[in-house]
């Protein structure tokens, strides 16, 4: 395993990193849209061996090497998964034979599949800023590369006879418009008529809830970021990628309540440090109130550890008001005597509170807590240098490793033989990894309930430093029943002066150093001391080449290029 801490030099300018830096974008600004419950015959609770079935009955015969099957051209009989170069390719089924059951749900026959796939709008200001950062808000680009990824996975999957419609569908209002959100579902629902959705606008819940009210699955960026309570009141139709926002606080609430409660604030400003950590929370919420709960999760799962923020400040994403919103938001903490701010909430508006906070002299510890991707160097290179210095904490995101070795870009150009054309190629590779995983271990007689089932029959992957760990269902990672996607975290501090490239190619100064090579936590597994925050030694910012375990098998390329 090779690794650098402060890569230098010239790249490529498409360089790009991996997963989730620009999903932030796409989950705020809603560009290409924002997982993997227990109905009663869920397979999660089962041990994922080859003979899983649904409680159904229906289920598909899984990979195991004692059984005398002939798994077909598209298995990897040695790994006993799917052969695609992924280390998230689920496990091999026995190629269908027969019946499929032909329209076992809305949106599907004997011979197709319907899914509807949003194209969003953009918000003006907004927009200018994300291609100001050099992401591709182009939405009908997006989409289109959405599709690619869909008829990647199609050809390699079990499809039980069946191949994907895509139709794309245009959105009638912007990511916050609650009115056009549920028009759009609602028309959706009635012309489409499909079985799934890919994408949706990330600023109100208005149109996974009406999807969920017309049984038709949103899958991925279309299904947003909720608690568990929004997400179980809608079982089977709603999946998301990342964690469920209480999920995420339980998550950052360790992390921060552990090392940080009732020590000193040692990474701060001079008028701040080693001071007794005075904590203040400030959290973006939609107009719908998308984010209240997630506020109120962290503040419980803090209280665990007896930490309580002085005060807290809740702030809209708005750029018009952003100058004023940001000005009394830091007179508030900093009246308050907060040395701690613990930050939760889009990569936009930090700029504005950053560089408010220097103009007032006042330099307190940025805690990074459950996040919408503020977690990236295209975003921090924009916030205030002087106060960014002091900013550390709790990342969902990966360790980055170079551009080949990113999932997305890889899977891309192996199928197609070219680079992806949108630069957001993680994002759009959210929504079909979801869905062609669900469809591929649901078997035949695919429906809502059994496309859950197939989710949940699917085996935990990832945990390395580079691959987050990705369950739903009974695995024993959650209490209950995991309605989510990504299952872990690491920890981070920013470096001003590490040189190298962003997460869309641009070379320049200041990136996230990754805690001990990246190392993941689970929920209970967070140290309690400070783990390296500030500390060179075993920090990486880029791995140049993968370990071991995150290194995904190689095969010929469908495009002809090599493997």
């Amino acid at each position: 395993m090779s690794m650098q801490s402060r890569p230098s030099g010239p790249r490529r300018a498409s360089a790009l990193r991996r997963y989730g830096p620009i999903v932030a974008v796409v989950a705020v600004i809603a560009i290409v849209v924002a997982v993997f419950g227990a109905t009663s015959g869920g397979g999660g609770g089962k041990k994922n061996n080859a003979a899983s079935v649904s409680a159904s009955g229906n289920g598909p015969v899984m990979f195991d090497k004692s059984l005398k099957v002939d798994w077909g051209p598209n298995c990897d009989t040695t790994t006993g998964k799917v052969k695609i170069p992924s280390i998230y390719a689920p496990p091999c089924v026995e190629p269908f034979k027969g019946n499929n059951g032909g329209a076992t749900a809305p949106g599907v026959t004997a011979d197709t599949i319907t899914v509807a796939v949003y194209v969003g709008q953009n918000d003006p200001l907004q927009g200018a800023f994300l291609t100001g950062a050099g992401a591709n808000i182009t939405p009908d680009t997006n989409a289109d590369q959405i599709i690619d990824f869909g008829k990647l996975y199609e050809s390699h999957f079990e499809m039980y006879g069946r191949k994907v419609d895509f139709v794309k569908y245009h959105a009638t209002g912007g990511p916050a418009d609650e009115a056009a959100a549920k028009a759009d579902a609602i028309k959706i629902a009635t012309d489409i008529k499909p079985f799934a959705v890919f994408g949706g606008p990330a600023e109100t819940s208005a149109f996974a809830d009406q999807l969920a009210a017309e049984h038709i699955v949103c899958v991925g960026n279309c299904a947003g970021t909720y608690p568990t309570s929004f997400v179980k009141a809608r079982e089977p139709y709603l999946w998301e990628f990342g964690p469920l926002t209480d999920q995420a606080a339980q998550l950052s609430g360790e992390m921060i309540g552990k090392q940080l409660g009732g020590k000193k604030a040692v990474h701060g400003g001079d008028a701040v440090k080693d001071k007794d950590r005075v904590f203040g929370i400030l959290h973006y919420n939609t107009p719908d109130g998308q984010y209240t709960e997630l506020f109120h999760n962290l503040q419980d799962a803090l209280a665990k550890y007896h930490v309580k923020a002085a005060t807290d400040v809740s702030y809209p994403l708005d750029l018009t008001q952003a100058s004023e919103l940001a000005r009394t938001t830091i007179a508030k903490f900093k009246s308050a005597g907060v040395t701690t701010i613990i930050m939760m909430g889009d990569p936009i508006m930090p700029k504005y509170f950053t560089d408010e906070a220097t103009k007032q002299n006042y330099f307190p510890e940025w805690v990074i807590g459950p996040n919408v991707f503020i977690d990236t160097a295209i975003f921090g290179r924009t916030y205030d240098q002087k106060q960014w210095v002091h900013a550390f904490g709790f990342s969902l995101t990966p360790a980055r490793g170079e551009q080949q070795t990113d999932n997305a870009f890889n899977l891309y150009e192996w199928q197609y033989g070219k680079k992806p054309p949108s630069n957001i190629y993680d994002v759009t590779n959210y929504d079909p990894s979801i869905f062609f995983t669900g469809v591929h271990l649901a078997g035949p007689n695919l429906t809502p309930q059994t496309f859950e089932a197939g989710l949940f029959r699917a085996p935990i992957v990832g945990g390395g430093p580079t691959t987050v760990t990705i369950s739903r269902g009974h695995h024993g990672l959650w209490p209950g029943t995991d309605l989510g996607g990504i299952d872990d975290a690491t920890e981070i501090w920013w470096n001003p002066t590490a040189s190298g490239v962003d997460e869309v190619g641009h070379n320049g100064t200041g990136l996230w150093e990754y805690v001990d090579g990246g190392k993941r936590y689970r929920l209970g597994q967070f140290p309690s001391q400070d783990p390296g925050f500030f500390d060179p030694n075993g920090a990486v910012t880029i791995y140049k080449t993968l370990p071991a375990s995150d290194t995904p098998p190689s095969y010929p390329s469908p495009a002809g290029t090599g493997g």
